[in-house]
């Protein structure tokens, strides 16, 4: 507790003294020739050490006066762009976005720029064009987002090459990035993919997926982050930017929709200056459906949901060089659990039915604040974000598919109460030098504190009477410290090569205390532990070598380290399996990869191949020479796999995209004791084939108003969910075809658009269950709606 009041009060002292700063000019000696507008705001962007970015088209035949001397970057750029029919959209964090000057409201609107969206990043935690950016990554832009109805993280997968996001439950969502996952529910255990908000990482998958409306940007990064990023991860990272209030005038826009399955929608969002210097945003979503399936013997619906959230947050501008952003936001959704429908005790053939005879339900609510402060010194960007996220969530289950009577024997149903209480807190301070002629450099520190618990009480129903053969509940606790310091930078070379090196220091803690108490056999099956402690120290580095003989077109070659954090199983049902700590995975990431531009930025073609090494692979198994279930460092693996995704704007109102990932993977070495040789299998939940096209369209009518419309095929191969190729947890390949269609008034400020996602009603599997009886879990089935939206 003291460290995070001396944290916290060193995040407080630093707003407090850039406050107190007197504004310091940033002058820059300048040397612009007089010459066409494309290639001066280039020329200045270096000289300034910003990033500038500035529509694609319309700058034929523009040019701009000279610039000579020492002077303001800001007073600089405004001096440039005097006369071009170009202005100031936003400014931070050393990124400048500049767009036409407004036309009259009585003037015709002209068509889109044929080039495509430039979106910003932060994956090596300063705001960048996705291209310009030497790591593997898909970006989806707000404007994406919205148009392709992408309002969960598995919308986002089934666009994302390499990236698979299913569920085998409510509250155990699986995330898969290149094969990369666990399927770990244990309190003591790290997930090798990292989710990130606005800069803070969510410790539990539980609290991961959530609705996705209003973002700025999703960043999908591949392979391991084990140098800018908060919590070190062996997969890769989700970020989800929320963006900032727009200073200047008010404006928001709101949506309403409906369709089958009795859907309710409403989410809006609204920016409202306060003065010249201060802005606030609010933005809620709300939304309710039937289920898609249910319980034929409780009656119950099952994958219904009633979900509200709510996100505030204000800028402000604390003088000409510190910015401060304050957020806030609050989360919760339940729903009457998954339809686990079996297939063959008790089956009745309908795969949206099951037959549990339990009340299921699942219910979650979660809550997150922040500060972010952001001062350009005179010697670069000082950042400091201070944060604290909290979830609790609940979930009654049947483990197994079909209901205690109609099974035999010694069968048993297992039922659970999965229930957990996660808040952590977290502080980075990092530092991002200007951008220098020859190079640049990020540095700086985090630390995280994590009190996480869980209560987990799993019971076995006796076949045919239902009588409970077994009763357990694991009381589970796990308090986290992580420290880390890192340093990455950039040397630029002769013949436009760049030299990009980093590392990061990370330090991790856990102590874990576990209360088990078997109510049936209390004499052999509790027992309590406490204060269990382990700890792991890991230096995982970068190098990568890029190349840029032009602007639009980079190659670059990498190797990368990362790992994911050891832990505790604290499911054990014996104190020998809790007390020995299983140790860090790590992974090395070779990878090759182009980012271009063509055809006047109107073509996008990325590419990448990529070969991985895992050591210590944390698997959960059975042993059967100890008789215990178990996670231990029982593997080595290699990944390698291919990807190239490619976007073409050939019309000012078309957009065309592609994607496809190769994925090979397979376990070197993984032996269960006294059992199976898993050695040759493949990874779980990573299908060989990955790929999508897509198309939207806002094709104007003469002034009076756009046909509007998206639609998107996606395609997954087959797959298996674990390492053990068992036929029976295998996923067979589909596709599925999302469609809409609409019409947006001239002016932009209305849309009405009808939709349809799983077009052909595709029943796709999410996870099978051999838990008892053979049972499947479908993800959802065809819906259609409409959205009515409109903007102010």
């Amino acid at each position: 507790m003291m460290r995070k009041k001396t944290l916290a009060g060193g995040a407080a002292a630093l707003a407090l003294l850039a406050c107190a700063l007197p504004a310091t000019a940033q002058q820059r000696a300048f040397d612009v020739p007089a010459q066409g507008a494309a290639s001066a705001i280039s020329a200045f962007a270096r000289q300034a050490g910003l990033q500038v970015v500035a529509p694609a088209d319309g700058l034929e035949g523009v040019r701009t006066q000279a610039l000579k001397g020492p002077m303001d970057a800001r007073a600089a750029l405004r001096k440039l762009i005097e006369g071009t029919g170009l202005e100031i959209a936003s400014d931070s964090n050393g990124v400048i976005v500049l767009r036409r000057v407004a036309t009259p409201a009585s003037a015709p609107v002209e068509a889109e720029p044929t080039a495509l969206d430039t979106i910003i990043v932060t994956a090596q935690k300063r705001e960048e064009a996705a291209q310009g950016v030497p790591i593997s990554l898909t970006a989806f832009s707000g404007r994406a987002v919205e148009t392709y109805r992408l309002e969960s993280l598995r919308d986002i997968s089934r666009l994302t090459p390499g990236l698979l996001v299913s569920a085998f439950s409510q509250s155990s969502p699986t995330i898969a990035v290149r094969g990369a996952t666990n399927t770990f529910t244990q309190i003591g255990a790290n997930k090798p993919v990292a989710v990130v908000i606005d800069d803070l990482f969510i410790p539990r998958n539980s609290a991961a997926t959530f609705e996705l409306y209003g973002l700025n940007s999703v960043q999908v990064l591949k392979g391991p982050q084990g140098t800018l990023f908060g919590r070190n991860v062996t997969g890769g990272a989700i970020v989800l930017d929320t963006g900032k209030p727009a200073y200047g005038d008010t404006s928001g826009s709101v949506r309403v929709g409906a369709g089958d399955y009795g859907l309710k929608q409403v989410d809006g969002r609204v920016d409202i200056p306060v003065g010249e210097t201060v802005a606030l945003r609010l933005a809620g979503s709300l939304k309710q459906h039937d289920g898609y399936g249910k319980d034929r013997l409780t009656g119950r619906e099952q994958d219904d949901l009633d979900s509200k959230s709510l996100r505030a947050q204000a800028r402000l501008q604390a003088s000409d060089d510190v910015e401060v952003l304050l957020g806030a936001d609050y989360a919760e959704d339940h729903n009457g659990g998954r339809t686990l429908s079996s297939k063959a005790a008790g089956s009745d053939g309908d795969r949206r039915t099951s037959e549990l005879g339990y009340v299921q339900g699942f219910a979650r609510n979660q809550w997150g604040a922040s500060s972010r402060i952001y001062w350009n010194a005179p010697v670069g960007q000082v950042t400091a974000i201070t944060g604290y996220r909290w979830s609790q969530s609940g979930e009654d289950y049947s483990g197994t598919g079909a209901s205690y009577r109609f099974l035999t024997g010694t069968n048993t149903q297992s039922v659970n109460r999965d229930v957990d209480d996660v808040g952590l807190f977290s502080q980075e301070v990092r530092w991002a030098s200007p951008k220098w002629s020859r190079g640049d450099l990020v540095a700086g520190v985090y630390f995280a504190d994590e009190d996480a618990k869980r209560q987990l009480r799993t019971r076995g129903l006796a076949a045919v009477t239902g009588v409970a053969s077994s009763d357990v509940l694991t009381d589970q606790a796990v308090k986290t410290k992580s420290y880390a310091a890192f340093v990455d930078g950039t040397l630029h070379l002769p013949a436009t090569f760049d030299l990009t090196l980093g590392a990061r220091y990370t330090h991790d803690e856990k102590t874990a205390s576990l209360v088990r108490t078997d109510f049936i056999r209390p004499a052999t099956g509790s027992f309590t532990a406490r204060d269990l402690k382990a700890d792991w120290s890991e230096v995982t580095p970068r190098a990568v070598l890029s190349w840029t003989p032009r602007e639009d077109f980079k190659v670059y070659g990498s190797v990368t380290r990362g790992y994911t954090a050891g832990g505790f199983n604290t499911d054990a049902a014996v104190i020998t399996a809790l007390a020995q700590p299983f140790d860090p995975e790590t992974v090395t990431n070779y990878e090759l990869g182009v980012k271009s531009q063509w055809l006047a930025d109107t073509l996008r073609i990325n590419a990448s191949v990529f070969h991985m090494d895992y050591k210590d692979k944390q698997e959960l198994f059975f042993n059967n020479v100890t008789r215990v279930l178990t996670i231990t460092n029982a593997g080595q693996a290699t990944v390698e796999g291919a990807e190239v995704e490619v976007a073409w704007r050939p019309l000012p109102w078309l957009n065309l995209s592609a994607n496809y990932g190769l994925l090979d993977t397979v376990y070197d070495d993984f032996v269960i004791p006294g059992g199976a040789v898993n050695t040759g299998n493949p990874l779980g939940s990573s299908p060989r084939n990955k790929g999508s096209v897509a198309a939207d369209v806002r094709f104007p009518l003469n002034g009076k108003g756009y046909v509007t419309g998206s639609v998107s095929w996606a395609y997954t191969d087959s797959y298996y969910t674990g390492a053990t190729k068992d036929p029976n947890l295998h996923i067979d390949s589909y596709a599925l075809t999302n469609l809409s269609l609409g019409y947006e008034s001239q002016d932009g400020r209305w849309m009405l658009t009808a939709w349809a996602k799983n077009l052909g009603d595709v029943d796709f599997l999410l996870t099978p269950s051999t838990q008892g009886v053979l049972a499947e879990y479908l993800g959802e089935p065809r819906t259609v709606g409409v959205m009515l939206s409109a903007k102010f």
